[in-house]
């Protein structure tokens, strides 16, 4: 038997300090939790506000009696903006697979900031052409006030707003008139034969094989060049091995302008970002090329009595120059509204184009034999019967339905109005309040285009470009006063380059099938290279 003393329990004192142990970590771990809970009580607190001030908005269209697609905290309905996880197309494409035929319009929230989703192309022909004094600027035009320093940008219609939108662009618009493309026409003529100089020459040297995307831009950066300022830039003649500048800073200067759109939209949600980060739509390094280019230009026209007599846009700056004293940076900026629309938007139409043709070999020999036929013995085509060709109209017109190059258009309301939402329920428009018009997911509906993901010119048939464009149904290029100035320009260019390739060249598609995919921005389009095969034939 062990004796009590040498027990192996607590002796007393050991007992006892124990429990003052207790006591004090049973008192640490109350601190701790008192601790932890005004922590927690704290972060609420600082968190509370910035929560409200994100979400407080999403109300907003539930107490105007507008259904409203559920927005995520901070990212509202678009995610893809400000993650660049997704792409806006895919992003309003679920919402509008969701609420379309249910509803004509549906509340969204570009971040925080309300909007109205337009789902009824009746409805878009209305924002654009019916109701249009009451929607008269665009989204991009509300952004020029956060781009001070910006004075290209000012000077261009596509980014102006009010007053200045329409002056601006009747003195743009005057140089590129069908009268006056008619005739400036030899530019593209003379354009369209070097062009196929040049892919003979490459598809000699590089066994037919072509990466389209460079021969589109090196194509309309020539005939842009020729038509504004009078020179050959040498894209379809100089050696591939010299960098060529006006091409270069042509690419520089449109993707720039596009890649910042994305991000003007993504800081909607602290727009005051952009003042502090200086945010602009055009680098100054081609505000500089672009403003020499023009000055130089306008000297060396000035000094050749040759070119005294031309009719191109240079000759249209001269006139503005000397009937309303434009200055120097009013020509620039309506050189730069001019190349906006015939440089980068047409080269990836024509890309397209030529991609689609490819993929469809029935359609093309449809198309080539068109213009065989209208060319009978001679080897080109004068203005009027390039104009007239039906089905060159189609092929252009189903090639920018499937590729939707401007997949959305976004109204600012100028004066507040109403939107009847059905028979018996109308919605307010406050003044300031953003619309969009998803056109890309008009173009690629089967309720409007059977079997949309389909290449079928046939679908234009008889006039039925202009019934669509009606019914608000296809808008290539908009609609209303606002509708795409440069639709003359970009429709000869594509024409012209079509003719003139198509009548030398079978175009194959390539060993791999392309697909048009979403990019870190706005569109659903083909990525990366484009490498098709170029067979010539002759005549």
């Amino acid at each position: 038997m062990v004796p009590e003393r040498f027990s192996f329990g607590l002796h007393p004192i050991d007992h006892y300090w124990s429990r003052a142990r207790g006591a004090c970590s049973n008192t640490e771990r109350g601190n701790m939790y008192i601790l932890v809970s005004l922590v927690l009580i704290l972060l609420h607190l600082l968190v509370l506000p910035i929560y409200l001030y994100l979400t407080w908005h999403h109300t907003y269209w539930r107490k105007r009696g507008l259904v409203t697609a559920r927005p995520l905290t901070l990212l509202g309905t678009y995610p893809g903006l400000l993650t660049r996880k997704s792409n806006l197309v895919l992003d309003v494409q679920k919402i509008y697979d969701k609420y379309k035929g249910k509803h004509r319009a549906v509340g969204v929230f570009l971040t925080r900031r309300p909007q109205i989703l337009v789902l009824d192309p009746e409805l878009a022909h209305e924002v654009l052409v019916g109701n249009f004094r009451c929607y008269k600027d665009s989204l991009q035009s509300s952004y020029l006030r956060h781009a001070k320093s910006d004075k290209y940008a000012r000077l261009n219609p596509f980014w102006a707003s009010g007053q200045s939108w329409r002056r601006l662009r009747t003195d743009a618009q005057a140089g590129i008139s069908g009268s006056r493309l008619r005739q400036a026409y030899n530019i593209w003529e003379q354009g369209g034969k070097m062009l196929t100089d040049y892919m003979t020459q490459q598809v000699a040297d590089k066994n037919n094989i072509i990466e389209t995307r460079d021969l589109c831009f090196r194509y309309t950066a020539h005939v842009m060049a020729d038509f504004i300022w009078g020179i050959d830039a040498g894209t379809l003649t100089r050696p591939l091995e010299q960098p060529n500048e006006v091409q270069q800073m042509a690419s520089r200067w449109t993707s720039y302008a596009f890649y910042m759109l994305t991000l003007f939209m993504a800081t909607i949600v602290a727009p005051c970002s952009r003042l502090l980060l200086r945010f602009r739509f055009y680098p100054k390094e081609t505000d500089e090329f672009f403003s020499n280019l023009t000055k130089e230009s306008i000297e060396l026209r000035l000094k050749g009595a040759a070119d005294s007599t031309r009719t191109d846009y240079l000759a249209h700056l001269l006139q503005l120059r000397d009937q309303k004293q434009a200055t120097h940076d009013d020509l620039v900026g309506h050189a730069l509204t001019v190349m906006l629309d015939g440089y980068d938007t047409t080269g990836t139409a024509l890309l397209h184009a030529l991609y689609y043709l490819a993929e469809s070999p029935a359609v093309q020999q449809k198309l080539r034999v068109e213009i065989l036929t209208s060319m009978e013995s001679q080897k080109t085509l004068d203005f009027e019967k390039l104009s007239s060709l039906p089905f060159l109209e189609q092929v252009i017109y189903e090639s920018l339905r499937l590729s939707s190059l401007i997949p959305q258009y976004t109204k600012v309301c100028t004066i507040p109005t109403t939107i009847q939402l059905s028979e018996s329920k109308s919605l307010e428009v406050e003044n300031g309040m953003t619309i969009m018009i998803p056109n890309y997911q008009f173009h690629h509906d089967k309720q409007y285009f059977p079997e949309p993901e389909t290449f079928k010119p046939e679908r234009f048939d008889n006039g039925a470009y202009q019934e669509l464009l009606r019914k608000g149904i296809f808008l290539p290029f908009s609609d209303g006063p606002r509708i795409c100035m440069g639709i003359p320009l970009a429709m000869l260019t594509l024409k012209s380059a079509l003719v003139h390739i198509l009548s030398n060249f079978q175009v194959v598609r390539g060993r791999e099938r392309l697909i048009p995919k979403g990019d870190a921005g706005f569109g659903v389009v083909l990525q990366g290279d484009v490498n098709l095969e170029y067979r010539r034939f002759l005549r």
